[in-house]
């Protein structure tokens, strides 16, 4: 398939228009609508819609940017790997994470890494779990850090665990479910709650919490981002569910938390690609992220309650 013809339908829906993307790969207009055309007759699929000179993507258009979108980026990384491999640089850590677990989680790891690090040029990759399982069939990351298990249909997928976090609501201190120790699916039911979009993973754990309790949750907001829910909840919309670690990324000041019953636990960890050996610079990260959670438990026994380590028992001792 011909790269440049992908490359320039990435850039035609990034920037808007065939003649801005031909612009961006120094093509003359006729030369973009004859490459279109080829990626056309070889994928088989109406990619746009066309109309006055305008393209638009068509339905298929879009599903065929939906799910190669990350294969498509990954040729803008090309320069860059030939450049490290050139010099054999070693002074970067990619990253790749969900948005709550990055901000809750690999925010501060990763700033006592650049401490620790500074020579270290880090990037992180916030992606939605569907995007990070795709992700994860490329070489473009050291490490990923999200909730497993995660699986690639191509590509074996190593699945290391670090820590299991307690399942708890957010609520506003003035709530009437607010002095209570803990939150059954009973207390929780009647209440507007702020939850993500059905399908995603985490809403699908809390839906199997209530089915659990013989009850049907009653969301007020759905959202694709669960710290939009609990700023919601901030915000005294209802009542989100997550667990304290990822919560420290927003502003919990007039807010608690509360443990739900019967308990529900996450297993968070890292992931890389099987037979793939760890950089050096990953595994000093994850040590930075090992030492970032035990100050978080230190700070409070509920936070030591509610995040319990467990890597040493993914291989018998401490990585």
């Amino acid at each position: 398939m011909n790269i440049r013809a992908l490359r320039l339908f990435r850039f035609i829906v990034t920037r808007g228009s065939l003649a801005a993307a031909a612009d961006a790969m120094n093509l003359s207009a006729p030369a973009a609508s004859r490459l279109i055309r080829l990626l056309e007759d070889e994928t088989r699929l109406q990619l746009f819609n066309r109309s006055r000179r305008r393209l638009t993507l068509s339905r298929e258009g879009e599903a065929f940017y939906r799910e190669s979108e990350h294969i498509l980026a990954g040729f803008d990384e090309i320069p860059r790997i030939a450049a490290d491999i050139r010099s054999n640089a070693n002074g970067q850590l990619r990253l790749l994470t969900a948005p709550r677990i990055g901000q809750g989680i690999v925010s501060p790891a990763l700033a006592l890494f650049g401490r620790e690090h500074p020579e270290i040029r880090a990037s992180v990759d916030v992606q939605s779990r569907f995007g990070i399982e795709g992700r994860m069939g490329t070489r473009l990351y050291d490490l990923g850090i999200i909730s497993l298990p995660v699986n690639h249909p191509l590509v074996e997928i190593e699945n290391h665990p670090l820590f299991r976090v307690r399942m708890e609501a957010i609520l506003p201190a003035n709530h009437r479910l607010a002095d209570r120790p803990e939150l059954s699916a009973v207390d929780l039911a009647p209440e507007p709650l702020l939850g993500l979009w059905p399908g995603q993973q985490w809403r699908q754990q809390v839906d199997d919490f209530f089915r659990s309790g013989g009850e049907r949750p009653h969301y007020a907001v759905e959202t694709r981002s669960s710290l939009m829910a609990c700023q919601f909840a901030r915000d005294g919309a209802g009542i989100a569910i997550l667990d304290r670690l990822c919560a420290q990324a927003i502003d919990l000041h007039g807010m608690v938390i509360r443990p739900l019953v019967p308990e529900r636990w996450i297993l968070f960890g890292y992931i890389h690609q099987m037979r793939q050996p760890l950089a050096a610079n990953a595994g000093a990260f994850l040590d930075c992220l090992r030492r970032s959670v035990d100050a978080f438990r230190s700070r409070d026994p509920e936070n030591a309650a509610a995040v319990v380590p467990v890597w040493d028992d993914a291989n018998g001792n401490k990585p």
